[in-house]
């Protein structure tokens, strides 16, 4: 896909410029508040890098009020903290109309989602463009409307990148959760040698909506069960005994018994997972989507903190994590892992398509099997998406099918998540 100059840029960061030095206090999650404290004394510790090139920007989206904003270097200079010239109000139908349109993704929505990339970067990067040259790792944490932005697919203002490329093309990207590693404790499980738990459907569901006309006209045959479990599959590449629930054999029965009885280091979950925002109970992992009280796994009543034996610093993945439009993020997932012990999270904001996701992880968990950060390992797989097209074997006797999945709707809803700046890091 190309990156150059896109049309419609109707801010420029010098529109920004008088945004206003304000105080900041963070509490010991990711909302902030004002105070008098000018000195920024009061964030909290897990928001502080220590490292060059890293630096923290947590957005407090209140209603009523102006986007406040606080950027952490890891230089060890004092935080800066402004006032944007937007509030959640403005925000929200923005960030509505970015998902909304990586949803229907035909080709056609690239033009409007690059100029809503560019207004959000310019209103959400471009006062702090100056202090961002020398950053290669931006750590996030964010409330309101913008819980559910894809930052990915906002755009680097172009005093930066002239190029005006998607964030994620330019910074590593990593949310920050201190529920992350509350669960963890001095020693692992004293079970089995530690494993890689892989759980696709009970139950073959098409995908919502078709992969668009550059893939129906080639004719793909959706096969069941085969794209979730080939997703999941991707993580033999980290070269750990796998343990697989594929199938019946994914049932919460199944799950419960699999996570009970092995030392889980990697637990990739390649399920339908929603974010309820009436009853936060009724999140749930849904194993069967058909059979919600039969299949389900509810996050919020501790069940998991419970019955699963997580080791220290392991890995979840949540492929199919439905956020809404409820101003909510993955957050209910992070922390019912994070009390489980998880030491990382990587959630989508959105379901996609399995057969895009098994690249995509394939090429995440070859990076991490490397040595990659979970924060690099994700950048690097999302970067092949937007670089090469895809490749489907169709089966014998039939041409293979490329697709190009460099549209947003494939790669920029996932994020990762960790316990601190200097995890991200």
């Amino acid at each position: 896909m190309a990156t150059g100059k896109a049309p419609g840029r109707c801010r420029s960061p010098a529109a920004w410029a008088g945004a206003t030095i304000l105080s900041l206090s963070i509490t010991s999650g990711p909302t902030v508040h004002a105070q008098t404290d000018e000195s920024g004394s009061s964030l909290a510790d897990h928001f502080r890098p220590t490292g060059a090139g890293v630096a923290t920007l947590v957005y407090d989206a209140s209603p009523g009020r102006p986007v406040r904003l606080a950027l952490v270097s890891g230089s060890g200079e004092a935080p800066v903290v402004l006032s944007l010239n937007a509030n959640a109000e403005d925000l929200q139908p923005l960030v509505a109309e970015v998902r909304e349109l990586s949803l229907i993704r035909p080709p056609a929505s690239i033009g409007r989602i690059v100029r809503l990339g560019d207004d959000l970067g310019d209103i959400l990067l471009g006062p702090i463009a100056e202090q961002l040259r020398t950053v290669s790792h931006l750590v996030l944490s964010a409330d309101g409307p913008l819980s559910d932005l894809p930052f990915g697919a906002i755009r680097a203002p172009r005093s930066i990148d002239p190029q005006g490329r998607y964030l994620a093309e330019t910074r590593t990207l990593c949310w920050v959760d201190p529920a992350l590693g509350a669960g963890a404790t001095d020693d692992p499980p004293a079970l089995e040698r530690p494993v890689a738990l892989a759980v696709a459907d009970a139950v073959y569901r098409p995908p919502a909506r078709p992969l668009g006309a550059s893939m129906s006209d080639g004719g793909i045959s959706w096969r069941q069960h085969a794209a979730r479990r080939n997703q999941a599959g991707t993580i033999h590449a980290l070269g750990l005994p796998v343990v697989s629930r594929f199938g019946q054999a994914a049932s919460p029965a199944l799950f419960w018994e699999s996570a009970g009885s092995y030392a889980v280091r990697f637990l990739h979950l390649a399920v339908e997972a929603r974010i309820d925002p009436a009853n936060p109970d009724r999140s749930a992992l849904l194993l069967s989507p058909e059979r919600y009280d039969e299949q389900a796994i509810p996050v919020g009543t501790g069940q998991l903190a419970s019955r699963l034996a997580l080791e220290r610093e392991s890995l979840v993945v949540l492929s199919g994590l439905d956020t809404g439009n409820h101003g909510l993020g993955p957050g209910a997932f992070v922390r019912a892992f994070g009390v489980a012990g998880a030491g990382s999270v990587v959630a989508s904001l959105w379901p996609v398509v399995d057969e895009s996701a098994t690249h995509l992880f394939a090429a995440f968990y070859s990076k991490l099997a490397q040595g990659a950060t979970p924060a690099r390992a994700l950048r690097d797989a999302q970067s092949r998406l937007l670089a090469e097209p895809l490749r489907f074997d169709q089966g014998e006797g039939r041409e293979p099918v490329e697709f190009d999945a460099s549209h947003p709707y494939y790669w920029a809803g996932y994020r990762v998540y960790r316990e601190s700046a200097n995890a991200c890091g």
